[in-house]
């Protein structure tokens, strides 16, 4: 549960962000001519606005079998050579975007500056968005009752303990203080656990993918890995102490039914 509602919090918290970057990002695309066997990505990937790890490279007889894929019998009619080229496809940041410069290249035989989809894309996080949202409320609801449940069937064998000690006169802090405090101790080893996971998670994304390294922040993570732990011991602590409420306000004739 925590795991994904931090997976959430993110998401809402730097959807904007991926926005505008995709908006002020390019996508290019390069064909390279016939013949050529050297490796480019190297050689894109130091030009001047062009995002690293973006820089991918997808050979004429891939793009055919791609196509085969999606066309089937349709595209096996058409007769003649492979007509697809060798290319290669990056980001660049808007303002670097230079045509005419990668067409000058002796190994190229074209390039193009691809449509913008990010109204597409905008709409498309939204509605992630928002099923995040609907998944995040499921989860964390059926996670609730589950530990509330657990904690339920935990502390319902001592409830005649705690009327015997509420009979003694001992006062209900005292008498509950132990098992919040295994709660709280409880609520952060979970935390823990789902943080430790969303750290390499996001660690992940952010060494593998520059545009993702550029839009989150360490401080980004630790808020979120912050959340997480907050929500980790206050859901067992306030469910540990409304169930030791119910069970310190019950009459004798109400604990074995």
């Amino acid at each position: 549960m925590l795991f994904f509602l931090g997976v959430y919090f993110m998401i809402a918290i730097k959807s904007n962000a991926v926005l505008k970057t995709l908006k002020n990002e390019t996508s290019v695309l390069v064909e390279v001519e016939p013949g050529i066997t050297d490796d480019l990505i190297p050689r894109f990937a130091a030009l001047p606005g062009v995002i690293p790890n973006s820089v991918s490279f997808t050979s004429s007889q891939d793009a055919k079998r791609i196509m085969e894929e999606e066309l089937g019998s349709a595209f096996l009619d058409l007769q003649g050579e492979n007509p697809f080229f060798d290319t290669y496809q990056f980001n660049m940041e808007k303002g670097s975007v230079n045509i005419p410069l990668l067409r000058s290249m002796k190994e190229v035989h074209d390039a193009y500056a691809q449509s913008s989809y990010v109204d597409q894309i905008s709409t498309n996080v939204r509605k992630f968005s928002r099923l995040a949202l609907i998944v995040g409320i499921f989860f964390s609801a059926l996670a609730i009752t589950l530990i509330f449940n657990a904690i339920n069937l935990s502390l319902a064998e001592s409830k005649s303990s705690f009327y015997t000690l509420k009979l003694l006169g001992s006062d209900w802090n005292f008498i509950k203080r132990p098992f919040l405090q295994r709660a709280f101790y409880s609520g952060l080893l979970s935390g823990g656990i789902a943080i430790l996971l969303f750290v390499i998670a996001m660690t992940y994304f952010m060494l593998s993918n520059d545009t993702i390294g550029k839009i989150i922040s360490i401080w980004n993570v630790i808020l979120v890995a912050f959340i997480m732990l907050l929500v980790g011991f206050l859901v067992n602590l306030l469910s540990t102490n409304a169930i030791l409420n119910r069970f310190l306000t019950m009459k004798e004739e109400d604990l074995y039914t």
